[in-house]
């Protein structure tokens, strides 16, 4: 074999072991537009039960917004105990890794006919699925999300150790 054409069977071989050893790029199942919009709509709903950083309630004081600031709907459903579980996070990825997005969206949409919020409808629970996605680390693409996308969670966040239990 001649010097060329052994460093260009290593400049190719080295490309194929580097092509090899990256992750794949998790998918885009969102708009930004979706995520910003869900953004909003999150502060405004969602937010004040599983508070602005998404990590839910477990019933300490001093958590915020205040319990008491809330009105009687939102106290009925945080209830006693005062926890709300968090949607974002280990807990979160090792409860919903596994699932699809449309399965996420499903229990979201679940979870408001009990007391709907203000200006929630089926468009707005899309789009707050798509911020949650995005606070868990998914990207946004072209794709805009429906509720029939049938991409695993952990795949869209790109922890693909949420579905082995971690």
């Amino acid at each position: 074999m001649t010097p060329k054409a052994m460093l260009l069977a290593a400049v190719l071989g080295s490309g194929l072991f580097v092509l090899t050893g990256q992750q794949p790029t998790p998918p885009s199942v969102f708009t930004l537009a979706q995520a910003e919009a869900g953004r909003a709509a999150y502060e405004n709903t969602c937010g004040k039960c599983h508070t602005s950083t998404l990590l839910g309630r477990k019933g300490d004081p001093g958590e915020l917004p205040p319990v008491s600031s809330l009105s009687a709907s939102y106290r009925e459903f945080i209830g006693p105990r005062g926890f709300v579980a968090p949607l974002t996070g280990k807990t979160f990825i090792d409860h919903w890794g596994a699932k699809t997005a449309a399965q996420l969206i499903a229990r979201f949409q679940e979870t408001v006919v009990s007391f709907p919020p203000e200006g929630m409808n089926d468009e707005t629970t899309v789009n707050i699925t798509a911020y949650v996605l995005q606070v868990n680390g998914a990207k946004a693409g072209n794709r805009p999300l429906t509720r029939a996308t049938d991409a695993i969670v952990s795949s869209i966040t790109g922890d693909g150790h949420a579905a082995s239990g971690r």
